[in-house]
């Protein structure tokens, strides 16, 4: 909420309608260069007046922008999974190769021999399994750099969202949960959340449809408070603010409100982990 209310004179409009995206609670809060820009009186438009310097000459205070994994918080945004057993072949890939470019490349196109019509679909689809192996290869020297950032999240919800930024893999997922987990029995309940995430921040629009209808049953049926009903529609989207946008909308916009608060309230730092 303090980030949005800083948003920039002429910019804030349609971001005062609804939360930050919760991925951008993860990253330092490093002060605008107030002599950037300005407000002019009689347009009310923005002018920028900074000249193009370095981000870090300009920074007015707290953290640097060095600090920030800015390659890591953008794949978690606009959020993106393997598909169509992409993840089985990747994962073969790696345990058989390991960080071997060579191999993996191998490995690669041993697994669409024949599988493709055309030499131009063979190098697109090895290009992105590729990609997804580079990715395992991240997360497998990451676990630990994840497992702290679960670690310091204090909502259930807040814990399996972090999980799946740094996560896309089922077994960096698991073995980033047992370092995050000193709860007996936790381990599942997280692993449990974070296949939801995953798949809710992967399709938000196949999410939101599911949800949309849960949601026009239980206010038909009347049986489940709003209260209830908002806070489950915010847990089966995972937060994502793209899924919970086209849940309420149309003639659910009346409870939009109370999910941007809960969505907030779930992810603001006063709730991470002492």
């Amino acid at each position: 909420e303090e980030r949005a209310s800083r948003a920039l004179p002429g910019f804030g409009v349609a971001m005062a309608q609804g939360p930050l995206p919760p991925q951008l609670h993860s990253i330092p809060s490093i002060s605008t260069p107030t002599s950037s820009w300005r407000r002019d009186a009689s347009s009310g438009e923005v002018i920028l007046t900074a000249s193009a310097l370095s981000s870090d000459a300009m920074m007015s205070g707290g953290p640097s922008p060095g600090s920030v994994d800015w390659l890591h918080q953008s794949a978690c945004l606009g959020y993106a999974v393997p598909v169509d057993g992409q993840e089985g072949v990747v994962e073969a890939a790696f345990r058989r190769c390991r960080y071997d470019a060579t191999c993996a490349d191998a490995v690669m196109r041993e697994s669409l021999a024949g599988s493709c019509g055309t030499a131009v679909e063979e190098a697109d689809r090895r290009e992105e399994l590729l990609a997804w192996w580079c990715r395992r290869c991240w997360e497998d020297r990451h676990t630990k750099e994840a497992a702290e950032a679960v670690k310091r999240q204090g909502d259930p919800l807040a814990r399996a969202f972090t999980l799946a930024s740094w996560c896309r893999f089922s077994t960096t997922a698991r073995r980033t949960s047992h370092q995050a987990n000193v709860v007996r029995g936790g381990n599942a309940d997280l692993l449990g959340s974070w296949q939801q995430c995953r798949d809710a921040r992967s399709r938000p629009a196949d999410t939101a449809a599911r949800t949309s209808a849960e949601l026009r049953q239980a206010l038909a049926e009347g049986d489940t408070g709003e209260t209830a009903l908002v806070a489950e529609a915010v847990d089966a989207c995972c937060a994502d603010v793209r899924c919970l946008t086209r849940v309420f909308q149309g003639a659910h916009q009346g409870l939009a409100p109370a999910a941007w608060q809960l969505v907030n309230h779930r992810f603001s730092p006063a709730k991470r982990a002492r």
